[in-house]
């Protein structure tokens, strides 16, 4: 197995560039799948196909196929790629016995310079040039198939200088894109998981393990639909938690969060594992929301209300909205 073993910097802005040789590159994206990104690259008069695994927990190893392929087909490849072409050029720096590609990215991306240094094994050393800035490995906000959807000129909106939950908002928005029927049926199910939090007086720190697991509980519905065309919650609850981690390691939030938010994301349709108030009050607010859309049959509405509600404002809603005459 070919594996990429690299690490990456910020380059610190108040230093020249190194007068090096240099390629311009630019590159898409067939799939930005973190599990499995597909790329087209140009490089001068070469052209490449790339696919990369997941990084490991460092983000510093991942496995990567790289072939060079004709310029003909790079170019008929690049039309089915996704939005967001990557534009840079690529300065070789030699750094004792290593050399750091500097990318200086063009486009939508420019302002951003980042700079990479391919190693032999994780823990081999290197030495540091005076303009090599903050360490960036492993963030992938830095990943150029991020970038490709994320520019870094729109970082002021996208990679949120607001509270978490607007951030995490907005990025579900994005990933589901045109899909206004699972966008709106996510924001329904944060809305009223929210109003049941309040009522119900959990927990700041429950509060927002909540609202993050509502705006993303149904996050890996699209790969379901493409891998098993599907919707069952079953494969939901494999396919949510990888594109989920994604999106909230993105922001800033704790690592016990995201590990309570994944976990339920992985079990909101395995209603016997509901270990708690957040959980609770996740399912209830997802299934008044389903029932409002027909998802769900209302035969089945008197046995949920028995076997499933349990808090008094949820009960309260279901009664409310479609019990009583």
């Amino acid at each position: 197995m070919n594996l990429e073993i690299e690490r990456k910097f910020l380059f610190k802005p108040d230093f020249r560039l190194p007068d090096v040789s240099f390629d311009e590159i630019k590159q898409a994206y067939i799939s930005r799948n973190p599990e499995n990104s597909v790329r087209v690259r140009l490089k001068g008069d070469t052209a490449f196909l790339t696919i990369k695994g997941k990084s490991n927990k460092k983000g510093t190893t991942r496995f990567e196929f790289e072939k060079e392929i004709s310029m003909k087909d790079a170019k008929e490849l690049f039309e089915i790629c996704k939005i967001g072409i990557i534009e840079k050029t690529r300065y070789y720096y030699p750094s004792g016995k290593h050399i750091f590609e500097i990318d200086v990215f063009k486009g939508e991306n420019k302002g951003l310079i980042l700079a990479e240094v391919e190693l032999q094994n994780e823990n081999e050393t290197f030495s540091k040039p005076n303009w090599l800035g903050k360490e960036v490995t492993g963030d992938i906000r830095f990943y150029n198939s991020y970038l490709s959807k994320h520019p870094y000129n729109r970082w002021s909106i996208s990679n949120c200088i607001s509270d978490n939950i607007t951030c995490i908002t907005e990025k579900m928005i994005e990933y589901f894109e045109k899909d206004v029927r699972r966008i709106n049926h996510a924001l329904k199910v944060n809305a009223y998981a929210r109003i049941i939090a309040k009522l119900e007086k959990i927990s700041s720190q429950k509060k927002e393990i909540l609202e993050i697991a509502s705006i993303l509980h149904d996050i890996g519905i699209k790969v379901c639909e493409e891998k098993y065309n599907s919707v069952s919650g079953n494969f939901q609850e494999i396919e949510g938690p990888p594109i989920a981690k994604e999106i909230m390691e993105s922001v800033k939030i704790s690592k016990k969060t995201i590990e309570r938010v994944l976990f339920l994301i992985a079990n909101h349709h395995t209603y016997n594992n509901i270990d708690n108030i957040d959980f609770q009050i996740l399912v209830e607010a997802d299934f008044l929301v389903n029932f409002e859309e027909g998802n769900i049959s209302m035969e089945v509405l008197p046995n949920t209300k028995k076997n499933i509600f349990k808090t008094k404002t949820g009960l309260h809603f279901l009664n409310t909205i479609f019990l009583t005459k």
